[in-house]
């Protein structure tokens, strides 16, 4: 029987308007009534108040979670980050900055962030931070960096995929002593500590919960969230993911759009 639920975020447990459904919401309470524990498993920090406007109660809904792709993993009110080496990231700062307009963000313990270049007027909210609250790449100090994005634009308006050549050699870069993804179609790059993904901050996780492995259930779109799909025996992709993605998973769902996450848990997990 299924006891925990973890999510991905963006294109799974949340539609395109970036909110979850009532649908969908109802039954994640439903599933909180039953007492089957909810967890957050995404490359975004854990400021979802800010990011999505979550209020009290969503944020209740969940016991915690894998963040920033698990360099971080919170239970109740506890964090526990997992920083890139500082040689990485100096490596990784100084290769992209040979390209110009491409902006890099440096995502630091404790949720600060800091930039190449400024966001546009309306770009910051998105991140979860402000204008006022970031800073720029020389002002991190002794600040641990839990991840890297490398992006044009403000990241979540970007039309623009990286440049091959610049994946390439930040592949070579990272290699055997980073976590490296190309998400988002090809238009941004996530960088991790090494063997940092969301299958194993699960895994910490499920420990710390004391659960066996088939007793997770697991919810992904993209290509940072294979490790998780590969590992689990009750593991969905939505509709809308990729082809190579919903190889990866034992279960495709619905779309995110079409209350993905309510049909596999209603009508496959049957944990209602």
């Amino acid at each position: 029987m299924v006891k925990a639920i973890f999510f991905d975020l963006d294109g799974t447990l949340l539609n395109r308007e970036k909110t979850i459904s009532g649908k969908t919401r109802l039954t994640l309470e439903k599933c909180k009534e039953k007492g089957v524990k909810l967890f957050i498993a995404t490359a975004r920090p854990p400021l979802l108040d800010k990011m999505l406007s979550w209020d009290e109660n969503m944020l209740s809904l969940f016991d915690g979670g894998s963040y920033y792709n698990g360099g971080c993993i919170k239970i109740g009110n506890q964090k526990e980050y997992q920083p890139i080496t500082d040689e990485i990231v100096e490596n990784v700062v100084k290769l992209v900055c040979e390209y110009e307009k491409l902006n890099i963000a440096l995502q630091l313990e404790d949720e600060k962030h800091a930039f190449r270049y400024p966001l546009d007027d309306n770009g910051y909210k998105s991140w979860g931070v402000t204008l006022e609250e970031s800073l720029a790449l020389g002002d991190i100090h002794n600040l641990k960096t839990v991840k890297i994005l490398i992006f044009f634009a403000n990241l979540i308006d970007s039309v623009t995929p990286i440049d091959d050549t610049l994946i390439a050699s930040l592949k070579s870069l990272c290699q055997n002593k980073a976590q490296l993804y190309l998400t988002d179609g090809g238009k941004a790059v996530q960088i991790m500590g090494n063997s940092i993904n969301k299958f194993e901050s699960i895994e910490k996780i499920r420990s710390i919960i004391g659960l066996e492995k088939n007793e997770i259930a697991v919810f992904g779109d993209d290509v940072n969230d294979i490790e998780m799909l590969s590992a689990y025996q009750y593991s969905f992709a939505m509709g809308n993911a990729e082809a190579h993605v919903k190889e990866k998973a034992r279960y495709v769902t619905l779309d995110n759009d079409s209350n993905g996450i309510h049909h596999a848990i209603c009508d496959v997990l049957q944990v209602l």
